[in-house]
């Protein structure tokens, strides 16, 4: 009887409290996927030969961006980008390649931070 009466007055200790720690943030920075088309579209305005087509793959950077709720975090960016594609489409290659040149830098450097 006396290891019966020990074994009911033995309680487990009160766990104390949780500790959680916080889910990382994987997501790729804001600007990933913009970056990503003005590279392909520098590559492809180096290259001699037909521009065609690569206001439309800005556009589509844009609408990727747009998509994953980050062109509010590179508004100027993404102006930039939306000027270059114009520009493109009016023929001015040189002016667009320099806005582009800029927005490489601007966007390269936030991935950084």
């Amino acid at each position: 009887m006396a290891i019966e009466a020990a074994a009911m007055t033995a309680t487990r200790p009160i766990p104390g409290p949780r500790v959680v720690q916080a889910t990382p943030d994987i997501r790729p920075r804001a600007g990933h996927d913009l970056l990503a088309g003005v590279d392909k579209v520098l590559g492809r305005l180096a290259q001699p030969g037909d521009s065609t087509g690569l206001a439309d793959d800005l556009r589509t950077a844009l609408a990727r961006t747009a998509a994953l709720g980050d062109s509010c975090r590179i508004r100027p960016q993404c102006d930039g980008v939306r000027l270059a594609a114009d520009l493109l489409l009016a023929g001015e290659v040189v002016d667009a390649h320099a806005i582009l040149v800029r927005m490489q830098a601007e966007l390269a450097d936030r991935q950084r931070r």
